[in-house]
């Protein structure tokens, strides 16, 4: 069986089992269902349900939490045929996440500060791991002889905790005295501080299973969902054998763009799971598949930054393999082994950098660890990919000592700030000679304060009360509020094609370069909106609006075109795309030696609302790149169809056409 490591296709399965009127497990399970799974999927590994949030083991455990009623032993069954078809079996299991415990041991689920207790939610300092989680675990590993877990419900459904006992050990270890006040909120004292205390108690509580675990087994493989990822962007401070989480389920293509990213940065095993399925038609809660090409999009998003990729079907109530729903997934197993070669555990070659700041994370989520915040990053992700800028997310532990290894670093839209030495750290970049761009209000407002060479022109942000948008009577005949909150403003290039942003703020500085100016609409006089300034042997680029999220939020072909302009004037990428009809991500990376430009369909309707499901993606269609190469290669081949592409070299760069991308080819460089 493969390692985790060595694993880059699972299949996931899980149902979160709870007594009902058909409860019995194992009713319809069959041996030869799984059998046609490891043979038609060929899987590195299947991880199925085992105990999900509500708190019920779905196997015949001997620990006291197992469901009613089984037909035999399933998890055995499904152990005997993995084991036999040489496919590694892994465990969903909800740690931190489970009503049962709570409800029958309240006194180990987390106090919310009115003193009700949040349901589900145990404790980390309490006894919940030594009572249940690790005698469970210890269990599956020596029964069943598991290959490995994914922990669900851990790190995203952590919360601070507020029993008079954690209290009172807090001031204990930190020496700070509460004063009987409780740090609820933001604007109490030491809020701060008790989070941080309670990010200690996770990994300490995170830690100890694992280590526990590994002093018994120690080649069981585990992992804790979503840790050290985007939801928790810090270094890995557990061992943990890889990292991993799974998509959102109604827009998982951005969600594997921005979270492969982040995972990928950690330098470390891990792998992204997208639902095969969306869970809301619009406002209505439905269950409904996604088409094939629409997974194979989201599976391409994960394994073109070098990641594995796991799809999640679920099980019925019975723990059964919903095998309608497997057996269309025969053409995504093809589609993930013909592009093996060419991108499994390949790493990115520095190009740019995009900043996810674990400080101003922590400032803005209610949590201890969530996607707070994430449409700031999230859309500034989407907008460079879109516009073919190959580029990683970093957090300061890994970008701090190494801004120099990057081209260009992009600081999206800050919630308060950054610490001094990162602050310090990214404009001494930028007077060495490196690009940096400013992007959003805050952030522009931030840096302007410490020391960037710009300042700022406010611009009203909202309408002042009783200040009408439309001087109609109030009435805009199109069953819309005359009196939004928001002001409204234009933004242009050319005087020509203009676009429409919010809250802006007008960056001023000598010598600036205007790329693009604001106004209240077309008749007025324009400010700049988007410049960029020289500093010392570098230049920053300032633009003064929240691109990002107002890009994830509603699209517009101005913000690509913006952000594409100013990220040419400032370098150009290794991989330059220099015609394209439609949006075409590119992805450079190193495998065995040789570069692999991944090329990366960005089209269809995935982040629509109004769109659920489709069976049709426009192909990216008449792309030419040009690439930076030491000298003229031998061949550029277009896999994984093996075809051998014509191309061009002068001045140190070579130049190919590639007719279409369906979803995801790969221009392979021989030297």
């Amino acid at each position: 069986m493969k390692t985790r490591a060595e694993s880059y296709f699972g299949i996931h399965c899980d149902f979160h089992a709870k007594p009902s009127k058909n409860d019995t497990i194992g009713t319809n399970l069959r041996e030869e269902d799984i059998r046609e799974i490891c043979r038609t999927l060929q899987p590195d590994f299947i991880q199925i349900d085992c105990k999900g949030h509500p708190g019920w083991a779905s196997y015949p455990s001997e620990i006291g939490n197992a469901m009613p009623h089984f037909v035999g032993d399933p998890l055995a069954l499904w152990r005997k045929v993995t084991r036999e078809e040489g496919v590694a079996l892994y465990m969903h299991y909800s740690g931190i996440y489970d009503i049962k415990y709570c409800n029958e041991h309240p006194e180990e689920c987390t106090m919310l500060p009115d003193g009700t207790l949040e349901e589900g939610t145990t404790r980390l300092d309490g006894k919940y791991a030594d009572e249940l989680l690790i005698p469970q675990l210890c269990e599956l590993a020596e029964k069943y002889e598991i290959d490995g877990l994914w922990i669900d419900g851990e790190c995203w459904r952590a919360a601070a905790d507020f029993h008079p006992e954690t209290l009172a050990a807090f001031e204990k270890a930190t020496g700070i005295d509460l004063g009987g006040k409780l740090p609820a909120t933001p604007a109490d004292a030491y809020y701060y501080e008790y989070a941080d205390y309670h990010r200690a108690l996770f990994l300490k509580y995170l830690n100890h299973y694992v280590d526990a675990l590994h002093a018994k087994f120690p080649k069981l493989q585990i992992c804790s969902n979503w840790a050290f990822s985007d939801h928790m962007p810090e270094a890995v401070t557990a061992n943990v054998d890889y990292l991993s989480g799974d998509l959102s389920p109604t827009n998982s293509m951005h969600s594997a763009r921005y979270a492969g990213r982040a995972l990928a940065q950690q330098n470390y095993v891990w792998d992204l799971m997208s639902w095969n399925f969306r869970i809301a038609i619009g406002d209505r809660a439905a269950c409904i598949s996604k088409h094939k090409v629409q997974i194979m999009q989201e599976a391409a998003s994960v394994i073109a930054l070098g990641g594995a990729y796991q799809n999640y079907v679920m099980q019925n109530n019975d723990g059964s393999p919903q095998m309608h729903e497997l057996r269309e997934l025969r053409e995504l197993s093809e589609f993930m082994r013909e592009r093996k070669p060419f991108c499994f555990r390949g790493k990115p070659v520095h190009q740019a950098a995009l900043l996810l700041s674990t400080f101003d994370r922590k400032r803005e989520t209610s949590r201890l660890y969530s996607r707070a915040g994430y449409k700031r990053v999230m859309g500034m992700t989407a907008l460079l990919a879109d516009i073919g800028q190959s580029f990683e997310i970093l957090s300061e532990h890994n970008l701090l000592e190494h801004c120099a290894d990057y081209e260009m670093i992009v600081v999206p839209e800050l919630f308060c700030g950054l610490e001094a030495d990162m602050t310090k750290a990214l404009l001494d970049y930028a007077k060495a000679g490196g690009k940096l761009m400013l992007c959003g209000k805050k952030t522009c407002e931030f840096f302007a304060e410490n020391g960037a060479p710009f300042t700022l022109k406010a611009l009203p942000e909202y309408f002042l009360p009783g200040e009408k948008a439309y001087d109609n009577g109030g009435d805009t005949g199109h069953k819309i509020d005359a009196v939004p909150k928001h002001r409204c403003y234009v933004f242009t290039e050319s005087d020509r094609h203009y676009g429409a942003l919010f809250s802006p703020t007008v960056p001023v500085a000598e010598d600036a370069k205007v790329f693009a100016r604001v106004a209240r609409d077309t008749t007025m006089e324009h400010d700049p909106i988007a410049v960029t300034v020289s500093y010392g042997e570098g230049t920053v680029a300032v633009i003064g609006f929240d691109i990002g999220s107002q890009y994830i939020a509603g699209a517009q072909y101005q913000h690509r075109s913006l952000v594409r302009h100013i990220a040419d004037s400032l370098y150009t990428p290794l991989c330059h795309v220099e015609e394209v009809l439609g949006l075409l991500e590119i992805v450079c990376l190193e495998k065995d030696g040789k570069l692999m430009l991944q090329l990366l369909n960005g089209n269809g309707r995935h982040t629509d609302p109004t769109s659920a499901t489709e069976d049709f993606i426009p192909p990216v269609l008449d792309i030419k790149l040009s690439v930076a190469l030491t000298k003229a290669p031998k061949k550029l081949i277009l896999q994984p169809a093996g075809k051998e592409l014509a191309f061009t070299y002068e001045d140190g760069r070579a130049t190919v056409s590639v007719d279409r991308v369906n979803i995801h080819s790969i221009i392979e460089i021989v030297e």
